[in-house]
């Protein structure tokens, strides 16, 4: 049978970037646990990830060079390899078992995209190890793989239907490539970023990050001129902290945004902006990066595999006006770009450099964001695990779970640039922040702050 082959996405344009100038190549892992409370049978989870694979087509993936270019396939059938058992006495134990699992990185030219292990933590609660190219899920496709497992996990143990397919990561890459062929089109989103970097905010951007003027890294490319940091920190160890925004807090989040119509990953953004610039001098722009899921229909959110994101997204904290104003502007820019997924990260990266001539190591942002509504079923919990060698300074994905009304805030930093207790007072800000922009969206930023 003839192979149809497709080239990278967006989001895979940044991790070839990633793994082409980072020592190291974990990059390309993302690493989660899952846990669940009442235990699990083994034999039928098993059945359960290699249904996982028959049902989630980018876990079918396979690379190849073609033509002097990397392309990917989808093979027809793909089976889960031996499933590893271990537990764990300690802490410690676990904690070096991790850091082993996570240090091989996946192959996706030998058809590697997922590892599994079944563990038993030192509180005797059963779980299990996931390691998925990045290549071929992200955060938010983990999402996906996890609540269909469990919807397959629950029909083969009682007998059941089995829950509806999830959609085609196929069809993704499909309609990506109709937009990256579309060369008018590609040419109309070029002049939007353009005019969006040069005429809509002139000025260069500030550094934004969770830990100001603490860290001296920072202070020592301040003193250079540099308003940003290099994009990938190729030498620096990362660790995962884990927050809680509690559930009445999520839920007038939640009653705000539906009243103004925006969705709450805009409102969890610009929140993290105000606290970003409070913790700069109150920098008036900020310049993380927004990772959204950018898909344009519902089966497309439904996909696994990696999504079309929207690239380095400026946010203008003016504290002259209110957090009504400042949210809604933002939320336009934002609608704005999301159109413009067709420009892959290369192209983009170009066009910064040629814009401010900094090194093509370096990228206008200083954290990385995602927001993820997660709909995991009762007595499942899901922890995204660092991959120990990040290349941001820091990443921050508030993961929304729709039965809790939680909201985990999962902070991924470099720890060379942030200090855990600068870490703690961050995230006590960044709640303080949206209960008083929630308690007074007409009053002006610099009244509240």
């Amino acid at each position: 049978m003839e192979r149809t082959y497709y080239g990278f996405n967006s989001s895979q344009d940044v991790i070839d970037l990633q793994t082409k100038y980072t020592i190291w190549k974990r990059v390309v892992n993302i690493v989660f646990s899952v846990t669940v409370k009442d235990g699990f049978d083994r034999t039928i989870m098993r059945k359960a990830i290699d249904k996982l694979f028959e049902r989630n087509d980018c876990l079918r993936i396979t690379f190849v060079k073609k033509d002097g270019r990397t392309v990917q396939y989808f093979e027809e059938k793909r089976h889960v390899g031996y499933i590893p058992e271990v537990a764990f006495e300690t802490d410690s134990a676990m904690k070096k078992y991790v850091h082993r699992f996570r240090k091989k990185p996946t192959d996706c030219f030998k058809g590697d995209t997922l590892d599994a292990v079944f563990a038993v933590n030192p509180s005797g609660e059963e779980l299990i190890l996931f390691k998925v190219s990045h290549f071929v899920a992200d955060t938010y496709g983990i999402g996906v793989l996890v609540k269909d497992l469990f919807g397959v996990y629950d029909a083969l143990k009682n007998q059941k239907e089995m829950p509806p397919m999830p959609g085609s990561f196929e069809k993704v890459l499909k309609k990506d490539t109709e937009y990256r062929d579309n060369s008018e089109a590609v040419e109309k989103d070029r002049e939007f970023l353009k005019h969006y970097y040069t005429v809509t905010h002139p000025e260069h951007p500030v550094y934004c990050g969770i830990h100001g003027n603490t860290s001296d890294l920072w202070l020592k490319e301040k003193s250079k001129g540099r308003f940003s940091m290099p994009y990938l920190f190729v030498k620096c160890d990362t660790e995962s902290y884990k927050f809680v925004i509690p559930r009445a807090v999520t839920e007038n989040v939640k009653n705000w945004c539906e009243a103004e119509n925006v969705s709450m990953g805009s409102f969890f953004f610009y929140v993290l902006a105000i606290a970003s610039s409070l913790v700069n001098d109150r920098a008036r722009v900020q310049a993380p990066l927004e990772l959204l899921n950018c898909r344009g229909t519902l089966e497309e959110r439904r996909a696994a595999g990696t999504k079309v994101q929207s690239m380095s997204v400026y946010t203008i904290v003016d504290y002259g006006k209110s957090f009504r104003e400042n949210q809604a502007a933002q939320y336009a820019d934002q609608q704005e770009l999301y159109r413009h997924t067709r420009l892959s990260y290369l192209e983009t990266q170009s066009l910064q450099y040629d814009l401010w001539k900094f090194s093509k190591l370096s990228q206008v942002l200083n954290h990385a964001y995602s927001f993820i509504p997660f709909d995991a079923p009762d007595g499942v919990s899901v922890q995204v695990l660092s991959n120990g060698k990040g290349a941001l300074p820091s990443y921050i994905a508030f993961m929304y779970n729709v039965k809790s009304g939680e909201v985990e805030v999962i902070y991924d930093i470099q720890k060379i640039m942030t200090a855990p207790q600068v870490l703690v007072d961050f995230q006590n800000l960044l709640v303080q922040v949206i209960e008083k922009v929630i308690a007074a969206p007409d009053v002006k930023l610099g009244e509240l702050f």
